[in-house]
């Protein structure tokens, strides 16, 4: 059995799902599963039988949306995978782009590097949209910066907290950020959730969808004290736009908010962000009032942080 599990969360996509995600993510051995989040009755059926055709299991969410469809895996792990420590999800047009990608993070499992955080992010690159030439050095044998994630309690700038040298130029001229770090919400088209770690301190809601469900379980886990960590050296490549071969919308945002609930579900949950954490997602400024509600916690830490002079505190796990 595997200490590592890939999944993702379909909702009528599945000829994208058999197109790009099952010929772009190279599984290297381990179990790859299908969550299916209430699709049609056409599309099921679609998606059970490419799942049988490539031996992959299907599961039907419990409930409705991602966070839900996470902890129907979650469960299913724990009466069917006892040894499968981390789940890493991906996006549709998301897949990893690092040799070995898998395997690495495995070693880092089985040496007990990363039992104590919530989550791990990676190195977000794609073709120029948003990370600039970054693919193109990575092609080069660089190790460029992309997207990183999110700097959405310190930085109180809707533009300036994407982590990402084209947004902050600051990025570049400190090496610190190549080292395994310590992040408020890690880049979320691709990233891996420590098992364990939401059994104890995830309260999953179906009260968001597609959209918000990755950044509520990352404050989630740090109102927890567990920590978020971006590893620089592990790359994924997004490409929205290959969301355009299946007539999907590449701005799943824009696209939700005009009522299609055929691929996203309902558009971004402003009001039970807001109602769960006491700021608004959309005002960066709300949040420093309501700071010392989160005494002790790495929420408020990260508050009281100025991103711009390095990382909140970075980790050493070696050569991975």
């Amino acid at each position: 059995m595997s200490n590592i599990i890939i999944y993702v969360s379909s909702r009528n996509n599945y000829d994208m799902l058999s197109g790009e995600v099952l010929k772009n993510i190279n599984t290297e051995g381990f179990e790859f599963i299908n969550v299916d989040d209430k699709s049609s009755n056409e599309e099921i059926k679609k998606g059970k039988k490419i799942c049988k055709e490539n031996d992959i299991v299907f599961l039907e969410n419990k409930s409705r949306g991602i966070q839900m469809a996470t902890q129907t895996l979650i469960d299913f792990i724990h009466e069917n995978r006892p040894d499968c420590r981390w789940i890493i999800h991906f996006q549709h047009d998301c897949y990893p782009i690092s040799e070995n990608f898998f395997g690495r993070i495995s070693k880092l499992i089985t040496d007990d590097k990363i039992n104590d955080f919530g989550t791990i992010g990676f190195n977000r690159l794609d073709m120029g949209k948003h990370t600039g030439n970054s693919y193109s050095s990575w092609l080069h044998g660089e190790e460029p910066l992309g997207a990183l994630g999110l700097a959405h309690l310190s930085i109180l700038d809707k533009a300036g907290r994407w982590l990402q040298p084209t947004m902050n130029s600051w990025l570049n001229k400190n090496k610190v950020w190549k080292e395994p770090f310590s992040v408020e919400i890690n880049a979320w088209t691709g990233f891996g959730i420590n098992v364990e770690a939401w059994i104890e301190n995830i309260i999953p809601t179906d009260g968001y969808h597609f959209h918000l469900w990755a950044p509520d379980v990352l404050m989630q886990f740090l109102s927890k004290n567990c920590h978020n960590v971006v590893l620089p050296k592990l790359y994924l490549m997004n490409r929205q736009e290959l969301k355009e071969k299946y007539d999907i919308s590449v701005n799943s945002t824009r696209s939700a908010k005009q009522g299609n609930d055929y691929h996203f579900g309902a558009p971004n949950n402003f009001k039970l962000w807001e109602k769960r954490w006491g700021w608004d997602y959309e005002n960066p400024k709300t949040i420093p009032p309501i700071k010392e509600k989160y005494d002790g916690t790495l929420i408020k830490e990260f508050i009281g942080h100025d991103t711009r002079s390095g990382p909140l505190k970075t980790f050493d796990l070696g050569d991975y």
